[in-house]
């Protein structure tokens, strides 16, 4: 079938959001640049506080099996946690008190397509290549910035970035110059229990982690990305940068990416690389080393632990193919999820990632406080 539309994609949010009462509307302060309504939402079971995950899907509008990727996901979790039937993806399956465990430990976030203008102009117009937004900035002679050079980590700095603005990896004017790009920032300030963040793309079938600027070095604290004495050399591949990563970090990032990786694999074979994102390209203004680098920045928030996860072998895979890629990505983010809340449980204590969970407060008034009647159980997903 075709892919969705922008309004199919809304359509089925909303379904979500009024059919199970562990889904809950978050209200995004910005509309994209052609004015578009841009929706996430919360599945989680209960009160209090747990340690959150942030799904996005959709920076790049070209890709677009990712935001069916992420809403299909978000369906299929709230289906088998309501009606206790567990997940089964292919030969892979997991059983309902894993799913249980999942929704009632967890604030799990989902922005299924961060980037609707872009996605409705590859669908309706005349470009179904076109990656970037659709902004229109003064003076400038090309329309669009990509949202994935759009963040502020060493924005500035021209690593893997243009400043050209009919380049396909336009940074934009400034960091977060973009409504879509503030969007995903908004989330991570307003919600400042998600201790990990996965941008869902295509294609390449990789999972990638912090750096993307330059090769990872565990010993040397002194060359980090703050560090203005290492400007021009940085992203310079071999010639005596490093950038800084904590070994305990590295680590947590490698057993993720991993876990990740096998659980794809287990539903039909298909291995993706897993590794430093720098071994893609070298990249800056990203959403992950942006959610990764923010604790570095300022002590006092939360560390995210952040991924790019590079799903099938082309941008727009056909039925069939779509339809494996949602299924064995779907397992790999079963995965994801129970890597960050099975050690606690193991533990009895908080979650391993970020601080301690009593010393975040989320923000719950960024979501809809609407009290949900009683809701039928929601018709089996077709496709």
């Amino acid at each position: 079938m075709p892919y969705f539309s922008v309004d199919a994609i809304n359509l089925a949010i909303d379904h979500i959001v009024d059919r199970y009462p562990i889904a809950d509307a978050i209200l995004l302060p910005e509309a994209s640049v052609e004015g578009r309504a841009i929706k996430a939402m919360k599945i989680a079971n209960g009160a209090g506080v747990r340690t959150g995950v942030l799904f996005l899907g959709g920076t790049h509008a070209r890709e677009l099996i990712n935001p069916e990727t992420v809403v299909g996901f978000a369906f299929r979790l709230c289906d088998a946690y309501t009606s206790n039937t567990g997940l089964t993806f292919g030969p892979k399956s997991y059983s309902p008190s894993a799913v249980q465990m999942i929704v009632d430990d967890l604030d799990i976030f989902f922005l299924p397509m961060v980037n609707p203008d872009g996605r409705n102009f590859c669908l309706t117009g005349d470009d179904p290549m076109w990656r970037k937004n659709r902004s229109n900035h003064s003076g400038l002679p090309c329309r669009g910035v990509d949202l994935n050079r759009n963040f502020d980590f060493l924005w500035s700095s021209g690593i893997g970035t243009s400043s050209n603005s009919c380049s396909e990896f336009f940074k934009g004017p400034e960091a977060f110059s973009e409504p879509e790009t503030r969007n995903v920032q908004w989330m991570i300030d307003s919600f400042p229990n998600i201790a990990c963040l996965v941008d869902i793309h295509s294609y390449s079938e990789l999972v990638l982690y912090p750096w993307g600027d330059d090769n990872n070095q565990t010993t040397d604290p002194n060359q980090n990305f703050q560090n203005s004495a290492f400007d021009g050399v940085r992203g310079v591949l071999n010639s005596g940068y490093r950038e800084y990563i904590p070994a305990g970090d590295l680590h947590e990032h490698v057993v993720m990416a991993e876990r990740l990786r096998d659980g794809i694999a287990a539903v039909r074979g298909r291995v993706y690389r897993a590794g430093q994102s720098i071994s893609l390209y070298p990249t800056t203004g990203t959403a992950h080393d942006y959610a990764y680098s923010r604790y570095f920045v300022d002590t006092e928030r939360r560390r995210i632990l952040g991924f790019t996860l590079e799903t099938a072998r082309e941008f727009q895979p056909p039925d069939v193919e779509k339809d494996n890629v949602i299924t064995e990505v779907s397992a790999g983010l079963v995965e994801c999820l129970l890597e960050i809340v099975c050690p606690a449980e193991a533990e009895g204590k908080s979650l391993r990632l970020g601080k301690q969970e009593a010393d975040v407060k989320p923000k719950s008034s960024a979501v809809s406080a609407r009290s949900k009647p009683a809701k039928k159980a929601a018709p089996r997903k077709a496709r």
